[in-house]
């Protein structure tokens, strides 16, 4: 089985706790990932509410010390960052994330920071002038930008800033669940015809009220699919950044979650859900 997702906090968490990939804690590690063939974008969180004068050591130590630890396993990671802002203090910031090899950027979390601000704390406001510099030298670069954590307003500036393809890598659709994480039906269908992505997320505060299971993802993908999604609707787990559904326990539940997407879709669309779309916007 291969899947490509497009959203975790596991590097994060293996950093701050200390913890190797054989370890009994965490969503995504040895014994859940077991045969299958992964391809997982691994973000290094910010949280852009904090002041972080350390958080360029902290990049580098995540990328030195816990990426290794996916060498020779059927794991390919994919450096991402989440909360980009708190690195923005450092001119020369974006060309050194190119430099180690990361691959999309989101510009923040969920708080205020030099470049814009989280659909959390103001989905109306803007993208601030650095940010709006950061998105045209973000793409310059071949990175991808992420907007799962953007406000509305900064989205929608990005879509008028520039054709390319964006990433909202761990998001799900606002008509469905109204959460303000999740994107409008517009944002999403502009999303897929200019062929970016939409990582579905699993936490279940985007997907539903009540008892959430997998049965709410496979109603968010339809939504997508509906808009134009077969081939940019991708995973986009937010493994060991939320709990799952009620379901699934760790890593090991997305076979769970396939058969679901299958069994409502098809196999060819479950593939490119679980794998291809995500393989052929990276390249990898």
């Amino acid at each position: 089985m291969r899947v490509f997702d497009l959203h975790c906090d596991t590097a994060s968490v293996f950093y701050k706790k200390n913890l190797p990939f054989d370890n009994n804690e965490t969503h995504i590690r040895k014994s859940t990932v077991g045969q299958i063939e992964l391809t997982q974008c691994f973000a290094v969180f910010f949280d852009d509410r904090k002041e972080n004068p350390r958080a360029e050591e902290t990049l580098h130590r995540v990328v030195d010390t816990v990426f290794p630890q996916w060498n020779g396993t059927n794991v390919t990671p994919i450096l991402t960052v989440e909360g980009g802002g708190v690195l923005a203090t450092r001119e020369s910031w974006i060309s050194d994330l190119a430099a180690l090899g990361c691959r999309m950027v989101g510009l923040t979390w969920n708080g205020v920071n030099p470049l814009g601000t989280g659909a959390a704390t103001d989905d109306k406001a803007p993208l601030t002038e650095m940010g709006r510099d950061a998105v045209r030298e973000i793409l310059a670069r071949g990175m991808a930008v992420d907007v799962s954590h953007l406000s509305a307003k900064g989205t929608e500036e990005i879509l008028s800033l520039t054709d390319k393809p964006i990433v909202a890598s761990h998001s799900n659709a606002r008509a469905v669940t109204d959460h303000v994480r999740n994107l409008s039906d517009e944002v999403a269908a502009e999303i897929f015809r200019r062929g970016g992505l939409v990582g579905l997320n699993l936490c279940p505060f985007f997907l539903g009220s009540g008892t959430v299971t997998t049965d709410d993802a496979v109603r968010h993908a339809e939504h997508f699919l509906a808009l134009g999604g077969e081939h940019g609707l991708a995973l986009g787990g937010d493994w060991d950044g939320a709990p799952l559904p009620a379901d699934m326990t760790d890593f090991s539940s997305v076979s769970l979650l396939y058969d679901k997407f299958v069994a409502a879709f098809g196999k060819t669309i479950g593939d490119r859900i679980f794998y291809e779309n995500a393989q052929g916007f990276f390249g990898i």
